[in-house]
């Protein structure tokens, strides 16, 4: 006999209540029955507007069923009032064959054995076991695991390449390599194992300031060299770069340039010939400035893997010159550079990010918000810049790094 969709969905529920009964465990005291509702199953049954032929249809499929001693169905006031399983091992592997599934037991010892096999890799990223382990518990408990097993194979594959991913790739590039089709990681796996890579507490640091999941994904993923687009980083000042097949870019503080990170991957000498180099958090005040001697690099809020690898890479043959920051007078601010000097391991110096320029422009100055009121706390409870957290938090004021660069231009 061929069953229909909603035969199958009757026998399902059946299945899935008697497996999570204590009498499929064993620790019954009492004989149970596994019945459903019709409305579990064709949810405006017991409604007035309900359509009497697709009535008429789901109660025939009733009796297909009963007629196959696989339910009993009890009627009232002509209408189906409950369907009931008729239990015993022998119905119970019959609908397990119906709808092509193993018994529960059978179902969860292999997903244990599935994800056990990841456990104890030493090859494999901590984060990949660790999320492994977290299944084989949940099994073992009783619970199901986050995923179907087709599902995890994916993710776990997914993880694997995310974190031991050393080159830049783009976003649909991963889901080619890894899902052989480039929109699959978009729309079915990546808010999945971006909550995974959030969980394990390794980027905590890096999107701790982050506005919402979609920045702090953003975040993660290009820390990972995984970016949506190519990524370029934008610099002007004086000096020449030397790339590894021997072409030289000379570079003028009058012409802004931008190299992708790809082509920052392929500097072989960076040389500045300015004594100074400063990154500036925001696009209009880079466009803005026009110190002498300066090299500049627009940064864009939290620097990326991308801007990582170019400052280092600069710094690695411009030891002896003197690095500042230049970012909006505010907490965010501040943790934005702290952020850099981690990352980087470069001394960077706050430029005009002082108590003068808030006195100075005091009247384009603006209300601290309650986030900002938190990250001021958070630094001063680190002993970092108190003396002017202090300051915005009495005079409750932030300003923008755009009203320093237009107004010290003039």
């Amino acid at each position: 006999m061929i069953y229909s969709n909603v035969q199958k969905q009757i026998l399902q529920k059946l299945l899935t209540k008697y497996e999570s009964s204590k009498t499929y465990k064993g620790e019954n005291a009492v004989t149970q029955s596994f019945s459903i509702k019709p409305s579990d199953v064709f949810k405006s049954y017991e409604k007035d507007s309900a359509d009497i032929n697709e009535i008429e249809d789901f109660e025939k499929q009733c009796r297909l069923l009963e007629s196959e001693n696989f339910v009993q169905v009890d009627w009232k006031y002509e209408r189906i009032a409950k369907i009931t399983a008729v239990a015993n091992e022998e119905n119970w592997n019959a609908i397990r064959t119906v709808l092509g599934v193993k018994d529960k037991n059978t179902r969860v010892g292999e997903e244990i054995s599935f994800y056990s096999e990841y456990c104890d890799d030493s090859s494999l990223p901590q984060i990949v076991k660790d999320f492994c382990k977290q299944q084989v518990e949940r099994l073992g408990s009783g619970k199901k695991a986050e995923f179907i097993q087709e599902e995890a194979k994916n993710i776990i594959s997914l993880l694997i390449f995310i974190l031991q991913n050393k080159s830049e790739i783009l976003e649909r590039e991963l889901s080619i390599s890894v899902l052989a089709n480039s929109k699959t990681w978009e729309t079915k796996y990546k808010s999945k194992v971006l909550k995974i890579l959030r969980r394990s507490g390794r980027f905590d640091s890096s999107i701790e300031n982050c506005a919402d999941e979609k920045e702090a994904g953003k975040v993660i993923l290009e820390e990972c060299n995984i970016f949506a687009n190519p990524t370029y980083v934008y610099f002007k000042g004086k000096g020449n770069i030397i790339f590894e097949n021997g072409n030289i870019l000379n570079l003028s503080s009058d012409i802004p340039l931008a190299l992708s990170s790809s082509s920052i991957n392929l500097i072989k000498s960076f040389e500045i010939e300015d004594s100074k180099i400063m990154t500036v958090e925001n696009l209009t005040s880079f466009n803005r400035m026009k110190n002498p001697d300066t090299f500049l690099i627009f940064l864009s809020g939290y620097h990326n893997s991308a801007k990582q690898n170019f400052l280092k890479k600069i710094h690695l043959q411009n030891q002896s010159k003197e690095y500042f920051h230049f970012g909006d007078i505010d907490p965010d601010g501040f943790f934005i550079l702290e952020n850099l000097r981690s990352k980087t391991q470069i001394d960077f110096k706050s430029y005009k990010m002082g108590i003068p320029e808030l006195e100075k422009y005091s009247v384009f100055t603006k209300q601290l918000e309650a986030n900002d009121i938190k990250k001021a706390e958070t630094l001063i409870s680190k002993n970092k810049y108190s003396d002017i957290m202090n300051y915005m938090l009495k005079n409750n004021c932030k300003l923008e790094q755009e009203t320093v660069s237009w107004k010290e231009s003039l």
